[in-house]
């Protein structure tokens, strides 16, 4: 059997365990169903897939609104289904369709597990592999952000099986598998494409593989999971580390989190994913200080080795006398809510909590100092009423030990000071691992500017041959296997040559880079614009048609005659060429049927775009 035929059978018998587990597991709606299998046929065609869609006039509605949000920004309101549909592609339609129906089904809570949370976190998650994939075009940011949405709805699978209960150990234990192989599991029985499902599978599990889109895929789960106020932020070292695999860094990260506060409301608004604007800028607001630089502390400037919480334990004065007589500092905050700010300014190696006077449970209390302080701080609670199962529960929230109210300062300080040590040596291990980090992302961000050198032209800042060989081979391969339309524009300046002679080579490459900076501006987010040599550029435009990609080209012809800025007078030609992909040397064709347009153009008079007659690779 081979490796894929494998994958092939575990996602059957992960399917089947779902099956029989769970009274009802997540799933798209019919509509949504008919339209993936729809366009898995090479002959659908637009009008089509819009008959199938009207069939839920919810989600005609919401893909209009998508199509006219900022995952599409800088492109004409719509309020046609048809308009949204060639913007948005028709296999991507059906894949977003499937990620809004299942949002729209939406109950209050599986068991143990609500609801609204994991859509806020889903919401997120969908957000930033969008922007990812904007930034590296490994996939169109439509496709990015209904994986993204779905990305843990494995979790929701597992939760159905267990009763709410959908930790990852859990499931792993109970049922064999991980919410993420149920999540893959899930997508390939909706007929999405195994490099879409295959990237939710965890790298540790049967032929999880540490890719380009599966290290997307975590960073955007990590980003998603840290945003959650109910979630401890423990993880985001290793997600910084992931992060750094695909050469973000640490500022990178955080321009990347901003762009997805940016949509985040407008988003959830057309989701109907409730979340107060309030609420979200707490929780980006949280994300974003945990995320900024870490202070390293420099030998000698630890904080105070032991706060004491609460009147119980600040009355304690032989307890303080002791800790001292033993060299430890001691900082006493008799009020129990303002021992967290204390503690975050103070960074305590040790903090005694008075349980006596708590207007909450003990474990409450332990958890919400993990939650603020990690594993470095050494918890002892000090008081009664701590015996049998509450005590249990404090231990298991977080607290290290408790001893009785009437315990002795020797045992309260033999308790307390093998807990110094380890929080110190905890502290000064993740001072070391903060400067690794450090100088991890000063690699990385080298890693990153050597790549941008050797992919982008040095002129113009686009990017170069190598960049667009490579972005053209996964397009060509994706919209082969999409069945979707690939168009090319060949671009080039009207008498360049003369710019140059006439005015110097200076001014011809002052020339160059205000076409290039204008040129940008009207491209979409999942096209790419390259410089091909001298004064020619190739836009690619994936997803599109050519008569989309013309009126795109005329537009940047249009803004290139209007190019003033105190420079010689250009116009643009351009050749426009399409091909609905059966072959692997079609780019080629593709190319050159674009190049064929273009010389055409140039014979007709220049300044004007003209379409290429056939669609090279389309079997016509």
């Amino acid at each position: 059997m081979t490796e894929i035929q494998e994958i092939h059978a575990r996602n059957a018998r992960i399917l089947n365990v779902l099956r029989e587990k769970a009274t009802s597991l997540p799933s798209p709606n019919a509509v949504a169903l008919e339209l993936m299998r729809l366009v898995e046929r090479q002959d659908v065609g637009v009008f089509e897939v819009c008959r199938v869609a009207k069939g839920d006039p919810v989600l005609v509605g919401k893909t209009v609104q998508l199509a006219n949000s900022a995952l599409y920004a800088g492109l004409r309101p719509t309020a046609a289904i048809e308009d949204a549909v060639m913007r948005v592609g028709v296999s991507a339609l059906a894949r977003l369709a499937v990620g809004l129906s299942v949002v729209q089904g939406r109950g209050a809570a599986i068991g143990a597990l609500q609801l609204e949370p994991f859509w806020r976190r889903a919401l997120a998650c969908g957000l930033v592999l969008q922007q990812l994939a904007r930034q590296r075009h490994a996939l169109p940011v439509s496709e990015a952000f209904s994986l993204g949405l779905l990305a843990d709805i494995g979790e929701l699978a597992v939760a159905a099986a267990l009763g709410g209960d959908a930790r990852a150990g859990t499931a792993q234990g109970d049922l064999g598998f991980a919410p993420g192989e149920a999540g893959a599991a899930l997508l390939q029985s909706w007929n999405f494409p195994e490099r879409l499902w295959a990237a939710l599978l965890p790298t540790h599990a049967p032929h999880g593989a540490p890719g380009e889109l599966s290290a997307m895929v975590d960073v955007a789960r990590g980003l998603a999971a840290a945003l959650d106020a109910q979630r401890a932020l423990q993880e985001l070292p290793g997600l910084c580390m992931t992060a750094l695999r695909l050469g973000l860094d640490q500022a990178s990260l955080l321009a990347l989190l901003d762009r997805v506060r940016a949509d985040f409301a407008e988003l959830a608004a057309i989701l109907r994913i409730r979340v107060s604007p309030e609420q979200a800028r707490r929780e980006f607001d949280r994300l974003r200080e945990r995320l900024g630089p870490t202070a390293v502390q420099a030998p000698g400037q630890e904080g105070c080795s032991v706060l004491l919480a609460g009147p119980l334990a600040c009355d304690r004065d032989d307890v303080r006398q002791a800790l001292l007589a033993d060299g430890l500092s001691v900082l006493l905050e008799p009020d129990l809510g303002a021992a967290f700010e204390r503690a975050r300014a103070a960074l305590p190696d040790a903090v005694v909590v008075d349980v006596e006077q708590l207007s909450m449970p003990a474990d409450e209390l332990c958890r919400l100092w993990r939650e603020r302080d990690s594993a470095r701080l050494y918890l002892l609670l000090l008081g009664g009423g701590l015996e049998g199962g509450a005590l249990v529960q404090a231990l298991r929230a977080g607290a290290n030990d408790a001893l009785p109210a009437t315990a002795s300062a020797e045992v309260v300080v033999a308790k307390l000071r093998p807990g110094v040590r380890m929080a110190r040596l905890i502290r000064s291990l993740e001072n070391e691992r903060a400067q690794a980090h450090g100088r991890q992302r000063e690699l990385a961000a080298l890693n990153v500017r050597l790549r941008e050198a050797a992919y982008s032209d040095e002129l113009t800042g686009l990017p170069n041959r190598r960049a667009l060989d490579e972005f053209l081979a996964r397009a060509w391969d994706h919209a082969r296997e999409q069945r979707e339309a690939l168009s090319c524009v060949l671009l080039d300046l009207d008498h360049f040559k003369a710019v140059n002679d006439t005015h110097g080579h200076d001014t011809g490459d002052r020339v160059l880079r205000a076409v290039a900076r204008v040129l940008r501006e009207h491209c979409r987010d999942d096209d790419l614009l390259a410089r091909w040599g001298g004064e020619e550029l190739v836009l690619v435009c994936p997803g599109v048609s050519a008569a989309v990609a013309a009126a795109l080209a005329e537009r940047m012809r249009v803004a290139v005659q209007g190019l003033s800025e105190d420079l010689p007078a250009v116009t643009l030609s351009a050749g426009v060429a399409q091909a609905v992909p059966t072959h692997a040397d079609g780019v080629d064709a593709l190319l050159n049927a674009a190049d064929r347009a273009l010389l055409q153009a140039k014979r007709e008079g220049r300044n004007r775009i003209v379409l290429a007659e056939h669609a090279p690779g389309s079997g016509r």
